[in-house]
């Protein structure tokens, strides 16, 4: 059976579902990762086949695309603005038409939410299908939107409340481009007005949600048609080696911390990469850091701060005693599995949620934004996270937690094969 995974966003998106196609392969399946450029070099690490999608739209933050919305006023804030919307409507255009080209052929379809030609190419092509969220954003009563959170105060109303407009903020922007492709590509009828989720056909597709009920119990809401497992996790380490800068510098004697924000380093304000080096030489802290920091490469830096190209984080996080990161599912997930104290500082969306769950979860202090972070306000945090000895107890109790539970990838690939299996077909 050959399986397509039409997968789209960051490298921290892309990577449970390359685990996800490593696990089908053993199976014996035929696997199609369909994504962008950058995940080509990691599907042929692992033999996978690849197609690629045009249209990144994380790359529609990148300062040399785009211009500083954030920064701008009057005139030129709306300019900014218009100027987005336009590039955001050309990029779409080019992920959904490629994602077309990049799917065919395939007897069953996976997908992920930011791929948002997955429910109507399921549709179209009328194959079985899932959907394969890494954040808990489907609607229940029992807990808030991680992208809307809405005050406790207003209950199960609240939490109905913030999904619903999530889901709107993503659906009702690309709504009309949306329609008129599938009138003129697909010759499919108009989706329902509030999209997917309301849907009579795409409602009925299987979801599973990669995520440990260890940090979101699954609500008692959710229908058969909704699957949880455990993060699907991508073993790097075991296909790479360290340089001997690195590996020297990991054995001489262990860092205190790694502080790295993925894909959005890039984006983080040079003045915050120079407060976290400032307290690091103040505090004479031996660190790794992630070297996409803006500046970061240019400064005159301490022999106890080492600057990084890259490291799988299973190999890495397990060399330091602590992590500062973005809050990205898939780093917070490494963290907790390495067992790791950990301070969150989140850009945005489901980063501070999951920076929440995290200083819940008492293995880190309350998360920093990036927008907030001081020299004072960074120094007060680190001193927390190597201070307090309930954090490095509580990771250790959660790490052991994690690995007694089912590996993720087998418990999506056990659904995935009853579900295509049973008597009943899932679409």
């Amino acid at each position: 059976m050959r399986f397509g995974i039409l997968c789209v966003g960051s490298h921290g998106d892309i990577r449970p579902y390359v685990a996800l196609g490593v696990k089908l392969k053993e199976e014996g399946h035929d696997v199609c990762i369909a994504s962008h450029k950058k995940a080509e070099a990691l599907c042929q690490k692992y033999g996978l086949d690849f197609a690629l999608v045009e249209g990144d739209l994380t790359e529609i933050g990148n300062a040399q695309k785009s211009p500083d919305i954030l920064n701008s006023k009057g005139f030129k804030k709306l300019t900014a603005l218009l100027f987005i919307m336009k590039l955001f409507k050309e990029t779409l255009q080019q992920q959904i038409e490629s994602s077309f080209q990049a799917s065919k052929d395939v007897d069953v379809l996976i997908y992920n939410p930011a791929a948002f030609a997955g429910p109507h190419l399921a549709e179209f092509y009328n194959i079985p299908s899932f959907r394969i969220a890494l954040q808990p954003e489907l609607r229940t009563k029992h807990h808030p939107s991680c992208i809307v959170p809405i005050p406790k105060f207003f209950g199960s109303f609240g939490n109905l409340l913030g999904h619903f407009i999530s889901d709107q903020m993503f659906w009702q922007p690309i709504r009309a481009q949306i329609n008129r492709w599938r009138k003129q590509k697909l010759k499919l009828r108009k989706m329902h007005f509030l999209g997917p989720t309301k849907d009579p056909v795409s409602r009925e597709i299987c979801n599973i949600v990669a995520f440990s009920p260890l940090l979101v119990a699954r609500p008692s809401d959710w229908g058969p048609r909704i699957h949880m497992t455990g993060f699907c996790r991508l073993f790097d380490a075991q296909k790479w080696t360290p340089s001997e800068n690195l590996r020297a510098f990991v054995e001489s004697s262990p860092p205190e911390i790694y502080i790295g924000f993925g894909s959005l380093s890039e984006t983080c304000p040079k003045s915050v990469v120079e407060t976290i080096v400032a307290v690091l030489k103040k505090r004479k802290i031996k660190a790794v850091i992630q070297d996409s920091l803006p500046g970061i490469q240019e400064m005159q830096l301490p022999d106890h701060i080492l600057v990084i190209n890259y490291a799988p984080h299973d190999w890495l996080f397990s060399h330091v005693k602590a992590v500062v990161h973005h809050g990205g599912v898939g780093t917070t997930a490494a963290g907790l599995y390495a067992g790791k104290p950990t301070l969150v500082m989140p850009f945005l969306l489901d980063q501070f949620f999951w920076g929440k769950k995290v200083f819940e979860l008492e293995v880190g202090p309350r998360p920093l934004p990036i927008k907030q972070c001081s020299e004072e306000l960074f120094e007060s945090s680190l001193e927390k996270l190597f201070t307090s000895p309930a954090y490095q107890k509580n990771a250790s109790e959660v790490m052991t937690n994690l690995l007694e539970e089912e590996e993720g990838v087998d418990a999506a690939y056990r659904i995935l094969h009853q579900s295509l299996f049973s008597s009943k077909n899932h679409k």
